[in-house]
């Protein structure tokens, strides 16, 4: 089959340029439109203890207290419940969040299909390596096979491929390796709408953002925050990144640092 369009022949609907709001300073540094947008897939990349997971649940909270004609969804293929409640001591936002748990399910493969095909225009996957893994676990795909499914699952979603034609937004958190890139083949990084990589920055004594590539905005400069009173506060800078400087994300796994593959040496 061809793979030649015209874009004047396509259904896209105006909507998928409408972004969704934090009304904070990251609207700005997520896309040039100010938010984070429709048919979009963002991988959130980190080491252990960077802080990725935290980000990420404070972020889709701002979302869904902002947008409140939307639906969000978080998976959660690692934490069960109890894990999760004693996380939203720290992360009070984490309580109101639509959850499904992956975690002793028999066929998450299915239930991943059923409750994404509800439409939800925001999704936060926790995470691409440990959702793969239990899809592998209990059907006979490989771990690249099980990884590639979901994806293309995703992809499906994110051009609307559900009952309700919902546009879905992803961010999808994978690990870092140690050596500072994202785990996973390379078609991750082609084939998604951007890499945003979360870092402590020990000297300021706080946590920065910064794409390596974003196709809905600005990429390769930092954006500050802060974790005060239960919530992710942005700093009111942002700092293009300097050729030649050493970024390391903090590990809770000992005290060696991760290297990151934007950074020259």
């Amino acid at each position: 089959m061809s793979s030649i369009v015209k874009l004047s022949d396509l259904q896209i609907p105006p909507q998928v340029l409408v972004p969704m709001k934090t009304n904070t300073l990251l609207d700005n540094f997520m896309s040039d439109r100010g938010g984070l947008l429709p048919s979009t897939i963002f991988i959130v990349v980190g080491g252990a203890g960077s802080g990725k997971t935290s980000w990420s649940i404070d972020t889709l909270n701002k979302l869904q207290n902002v947008n409140t004609d939307k639906k969000f969804l978080y998976i959660s293929a690692e934490q069960d419940e109890v894990d999760n409640y004693e996380l939203s001591q720290k992360l009070p936002g984490l309580r109101d969040l639509s959850t499904l748990y992956l975690s002793g399910c028999e066929n998450p493969k299915q239930e991943l299909i059923d409750v994404l095909n509800q439409g939800w225009d925001g999704v936060l996957v926790d995470s691409l390596e440990v959702v793969a893994g239990r899809i592998q676990s209990t059907t006979s795909m490989t771990p690249k096979q099980s990884s590639k499914w979901f994806m293309e699952l995703m992809f499906q979603h994110k051009k609307g491929g559900n009952t309700t034609n919902t546009y879905t937004a992803f961010m999808v958190i994978q690990q870092a390796t140690k050596s500072g890139t994202f785990k996973g083949d390379a078609s991750i990084e082609f084939d998604t709408t951007g890499m945003l990589y979360v870092i402590n920055d020990d000297e300021e004594a706080n946590h920065y953002l910064i794409f390596t590539k974003n196709r809905r905005g600005k990429n390769k400069v930092k954006q500050f925050y802060r974790f005060q009173e239960g919530k992710m506060n942005y700093i009111p800078r942002v700092v293009p990144i300097v050729v030649g400087e050493v970024g390391t994300v903090t590990s809770d796994r000992g005290n060696g640092g991760f290297r990151h593959s934007f950074i020259t040496n």
